[in-house]
């Protein structure tokens, strides 16, 4: 069985998002709560940390760029001119900031907010559209959302409600945008971890990052596990497929809330891994793009 390899030890405090642009032949990620965004070549090996102006959490492809959310804003950043412009404001709560996030088959961005402290179980989900406008999704409020996935045919979202332990699945009709059927895709009670980002394979097979779990799991469309990675990090993060044929998946990680004998055991936390997989990722389609299925 093919095993996880460090190719970026960059000892992050909070690893997250991580995006494959196909067009740069790089993988994007941010490390939250030290503000930074990294970027890692797989042709060269070599690795780049950037500053930025906010705690970005997630990011999605846009002409020109990425599209971030971080704190309580979306912005647009230039990644040849390093300049970041705030896109719009969230109307949430003060002590709150962005989560994980998505793009939906419509090319919308769908995002979620969490309090930082993580005391008060009142994240929201949010929608931002092709047209940059910004409207709640009317789901029930979690303490920590994570996972912004759809299904191939777009029929099927799925999403994290990780401090309950549930990878959630609802039904998404695309014509009117509507969610329904709301219902436990898989539950990790019994592991004893906490379902973290997630990305979706050309299967329909859903790759999670677990938590506290040291491991990501391939679950199949109808949620029985299908295989497990185990990690030698206690706290994989996100996961996102990237390589010219999409069969690599990369896994962000943390080492924020480790002690120091924690850390002694793992060196390489908060580092980006790379995991060789058969079956291919599906491309991530820019912001403002709808899918062609």
């Amino acid at each position: 069985m093919k095993e996880a390899v460090c190719v970026a030890p960059t000892g992050c405090m909070l690893g997250e998002g991580p995006l494959w642009s196909p067009s740069e032949g790089f993988l994007w990620w941010v490390d939250i709560k030290r503000a930074k965004l990294h970027r890692h070549n797989p042709k060269t090996g070599n690795t780049r940390r950037y500053d930025l102006p906010l705690h970005a959490s997630a990011l999605a492809l846009a002409e020109g760029g990425l599209i971030m959310i971080g704190d309580l804003e979306v912005g647009r950043y230039d990644t040849a001119t390093e300049h970041y412009e705030c896109i719009t404001k969230i109307n949430d709560q003060p002590g709150f900031r962005t989560n994980d996030a998505g793009i939906a088959p419509d090319g919308s961005l769908w995002f979620g907010t969490m309090d930082n402290a993580e005391e008060l179980p009142e994240g929201q989900y949010y929608r931002l559209a092709p047209d940059q406008t910004l409207d709640r999704i009317g789901l029930p409020e979690v303490l920590v959302t994570n996972t912004f996935q759809f299904s191939p045919d777009g029929t099927t979202f799925y999403t994290s409600d990780s401090a309950e332990q549930m990878i959630l699945a609802y039904t998404y009709d695309r014509e009117t945008g509507a969610l329904s059927n709301r219902r436990v895709f898989a539950s990790t009670l019994e592991a004893g971890c906490y379902p973290d980002g997630s990305a979706i394979d050309a299967d329909g097979y859903l790759w999670n990052a677990q938590w506290a779990g040291s491991r990501v799991v391939r679950y199949a469309p109808d949620g029985s596990i299908d295989r497990i990675v185990k990690l030698p990090v206690s706290r994989p993060s996100s996961c996102a497929f990237g390589g010219p044929d999409l069969k690599t998946l990369y896994i962000t990680s943390a080492r924020v809330g480790l002690s120091d004998a924690a850390l002694d055991r793992q060196p390489m936390a908060g580092s980006l891994f790379a995991l060789d997989v058969d079956t291919p990722g599906l491309p991530v389609p820019e912001f403002g793009q709808p899918r062609s299925n």
